[in-house]
């Protein structure tokens, strides 16, 4: 009997993680699908299989998962009331296809407890995996430090209200090594890892931090709760992103966010970047 090709399974590949998770399996030479929704935007990979699908239309999966497949599933960027029944139907999907590995991308101190929003969806997926008979791997992530100029206005004042609480953050190329471990060896069924900074900074910090690698002036000034609520809402954010917003600020006030792991180095044998070294690439 011929042994079935273990295929490699890539979701979110027209956003900004999954096509560094597809490069990272494209240097090790490994049969890959990249599920996408609309195969114009689906990055060129060589060798790789393009697969239309969506989180929500059962049949569209049943075509791009297979048994045996090994697939990183991202999370959809919504609110809990949409994430979590996608995710409900692609976790289920992948029962019936029968996949080998499951790598899901969760977030640092997900559970049915945490204070944000999508912390808590999230702990209701891995809780669905979990109790869904497939193997699995949580990857869970903070903040991206590719996006630390986001955290500053257009006159780079941070306004967020953090108070003093610290929070890592997450590299996603630094990201993408690790899940690419995780895909293509055995030995990591059941675990859940941080990849995240080995350091913590608060905002003033970051501010700081932020000044000091890009020369510009970064400062910290922050605001109420009800302040930035005021601020989003005037300018067009509502339902779910708000919730999203203040909780995770919340959660950032309570300590859930300071979390610091030697996991990627664990996986990797590399060093992790810190939160300066990146400010030194992204901010300048």
């Amino acid at each position: 009997m011929v042994e079935k090709e273990v295929v490699l399974v890539i979701t979110g590949c027209t956003g900004r993680l999954g096509p560094l998770v597809a490069e990272e399996i494209a240097r090790r030479d490994l049969p890959m699908r990249l599920l996408v929704r609309d195969a114009a935007r689906a990055p060129v990979v060589q060798g790789a299989e393009v697969v239309v699908a969506d989180y929500g239309e059962p049949e569209s999966l049943a075509r791009a998962l297979g048994e045996g497949d090994r697939v990183f599933m991202v999370s959809v960027h919504e609110g809990p009331a949409r994430r979590v029944p996608l995710h409900r139907s692609f976790v289920e999907a992948a029962a019936r296809a029968g996949v080998a590995h499951v790598v899901y991308l969760s977030f640092v101190n997900a559970g049915p407890g945490a204070i944000f929003l999508h912390a808590r969806s999230h702990g209701d997926t891995e809780a669905m995996l979990d109790a869904s008979g497939l193997q699995w791997t949580f990857m869970r992530n903070g903040m991206y430090a590719d996006e630390l100029r986001g955290w500053f206005d257009a006159e780079r004042v941070n306004r967020v209200p953090g108070g003093d609480g610290r929070m890592s953050f997450t590299y996603r190329p630094e990201l993408a090594a690790a899940i690419a471990v995780v895909l293509t060896e055995p030995g990591h069924e059941g675990r859940t890892y941080d990849v995240t900074t080995p350091d913590a900074v608060t905002m003033a910090e970051l501010a700081g931090i932020a000044e000091e690698v890009s020369g510009e002036q970064f400062s910290w000034s922050p605001t109420s709760d009800d302040g930035w609520e005021r601020r989003w809402r005037e300018a067009g954010r509502e339902g779910w992103r708000i919730e999203a917003g203040l909780t995770s600020y919340a959660a950032l006030r309570a300590g859930e966010l300071d979390v610091v792991s030697d996991d990627f180095r664990n996986l990797t044998g590399r060093a992790p970047l810190t939160i300066r070294e990146i400010a030194e690439r992204v901010l300048t």
